[in-house]
């Protein structure tokens, strides 16, 4: 005898599948007998709490500045070097907030190259 026992799979047409996207429809007697209507999933005005706070509040919006310690080129040379070193990881973590900042539209403070040698 086993220690569990086993547990029949359910059928194929047991599982119904909703579509999330679609709208939930109340019949018309339902609404009449309980009062149950829909309720609006997107809202567009602010809503306010029993003290008139806000739920939700929107961060203002702000500039965000990154200045990376190096060149680009210069923080994909560093970036490409053994992987036991922490500058290579250094490198590729100031390469990844580049790339973030492009995306985001934040403004780059890049450091100018030195030609002194």
């Amino acid at each position: 005898m086993p220690a569990t026992p086993e547990v029949p799979k359910p059928n194929q047409s047991d599982v119904q599948e909703i579509n999330k996207e679609a709208e939930f429809v109340v019949p018309e007697t339902l609404r009449q007998n309980t009062g149950v209507q829909v309720v609006q999933k997107n809202f567009k005005s602010q809503i306010k709490d029993d003290h008139g706070q806000p739920f939700v509040q929107t961060p203002p919006t702000q500039v965000i500045t990154v200045a990376p310690p190096a060149d680009t080129e210069e923080l994909e040379k560093w970036s490409k070097e053994s992987i036991d070193s922490s500058k290579t990881w250094f490198g590729a973590f100031w390469i990844r907030v580049i790339k973030k900042a492009l995306y985001f539209g934040w403004r780059i403070i890049g450091k100018e190259k030195s030609n002194d040698s």
